[in-house]
């Protein structure tokens, strides 16, 4: 199949979106598929710019926190019929992900839409996703084919201010409906949880729209272990004894990860377990805020901030962890769970339907979201040395059922499958 991926965030930018996409291609391309990558430019500024890809479609983009590019429909059409796509699957609903919709009700390529992130939650933190959303809503009439029903619904959307829940934002409701009418127009839809997936069906339930949704989380390869000197190494760098218990959480530092709830536990944490140690891997937009909640600490001794991390170093990072702890209650999949389980690391959570290699019970435990209970949670585990050796065994094993070739195999799975029901007589 010839496939073109659609994405309104991609290097040099540096989050889960990205590492999905690149790990698509890669699998793709190796199962013997050709697949172009459309994505914003890498920016401005030279030390931005990435090598040339003949397989990279790039596109003039606004540059800052997020990225931003420039819609050129007809640009897009062009190079869709020009590369002859089978499947034009999108991975954001920006503006290259209406581009796409566009592209594929123009060339009739199989238009398969992905749901990467929240932004039903992340509109509570990120204001600039509702005025986004509120802009780019006006453009989908002229992206796709809107039946006169939908466009009343729409329009309803735009001018009702009324809420059937008093805890749903206006801003909420909006996008619930515009997420709603934009994937009722796709061939399918990809939700990455099954958490992703209930929230999706019931924005089409709310909104009258049909989705034909399949839940199939990205795939993510178990990097081998660590050596044991680099392990020590990164112990004394980090001043980590031998009697430490650690408890680790890596990836991007955002208020809606929620790791302000690691500090605050870990007080509790000490009156039962006094050699915990939190271990806090990462950078991003709100590192320096939750480094000043934890400089007010009563413990801050015992909390640690590494910074910016490449991939390559977290067997080294988890090797040096008792557990992982994921307090977030806003992802979509989590991939850092797979990367945790991969590494034999019991986990503790408070969501338990974001991510299948996640089992309540088997490689980990639920926790409330507030300090306390997390802190029990947690205190629990560390106090079971063989139920903690038992769950990081387990959580090996179920990371490894959901590998980058396999999570790939059902998503040309799902390809297949669409393109069969959109173009029957080409399979008799």
């Amino acid at each position: 199949m010839r496939i073109g991926l659609f994405t309104d965030s991609y290097h040099p930018a540096s989050n889960g979106v990205v590492v999905v996409i690149d790990t698509t291609r890669r699998e793709l391309e190796r199962a013997g598929h050709e697949v172009w990558v459309f994505a914003p430019d890498g920016g401005v500024l030279p030390s931005n710019r990435l090598p040339d890809d003949d397989h990279v479609v790039r596109f003039p983009a606004i540059q800052y926190d997020l990225q931003i590019a420039l819609m050129f429909p007809r640009q897009v059409v062009k190079y869709c019929r020009e590369y002859q796509l089978d499947i034009i699957h999108f991975f954001t609903p920006a503006t290259l992900g209406l581009s796409a919709t566009l592209a594929a009700y123009r060339t009739g390529a199989v238009l398969v839409g992905q749901h990467s992130t929240d932004t039903y939650e992340f509109s509570k933190d990120y204001p600039a996703i509702v005025g986004a959303y509120i802009a780019e809503g006006l453009l989908i009439p002229l992206m796709t084919k809107l039946s006169s029903t939908q466009k009343k619904q729409m329009f309803k959307l735009y001018t009702s201010p009324r809420r059937k829940d008093p805890q749903e934002r206006w801003a909420q409701r909006f996008i619930a409906g515009m997420t709603a009418l934009l994937y009722s127009n796709t061939d399918g839809l990809v939700a990455v949880s099954h958490k992703s997936a209930q929230q999706l069906l019931g924005f089409a339930e709310r909104n009258k729209q049909q989705i034909n949704v399949r839940v199939i989380p990205s795939g993510v390869d178990v990097m081998p272990p660590a050596e044991s000197a680099a392990v020590e190494a990164f112990k004394a760098q980090w001043d980590i004894a031998p009697e430490d218990e650690v408890i680790i959480n890596f990836g991007r530092m955002a208020e809606e990860k929620n790791q302000v709830l690691l500090v605050q536990m870990l007080p509790i944490l000490l009156t039962t377990r006094p050699h915990a140690k939190v271990v806090l891997a990462g950078d991003y937009v709100f590192r320096e805020e939750l480094e000043a909640i934890a400089d007010a600490s009563p413990v801050r001794d015992r909390i640690v901030f590494t910074g910016r991390y490449a991939r390559s170093e977290l067997p080294v990072m988890c090797a040096a962890a008792d557990l992982f702890a994921f307090p977030s209650l806003t992802d979509t999949q989590a991939l850092v769970l797979n990367e945790a389980a991969g590494q034999s690391l019991p986990i503790v959570m408070c969501d338990e339907n974001v991510n299948d290699v996640f089992v309540n019970g088997v490689n980990g435990v639920m926790a409330k979201p507030e300090p306390a209970d997390f802190a029990a949670k947690v205190s629990g585990l560390l106090a079971d040395p063989a139920r903690l050796a038992e769950m990081a065994e387990q959580s090996r094993r179920l990371a490894l059922e959901f590998s980058e070739e396999a999570q790939t195999t059902r998503l040309v799975e799902f390809y297949e499958e669409l393109e069969r029901a959109k173009y029957p007589l080409r399979f008799i």
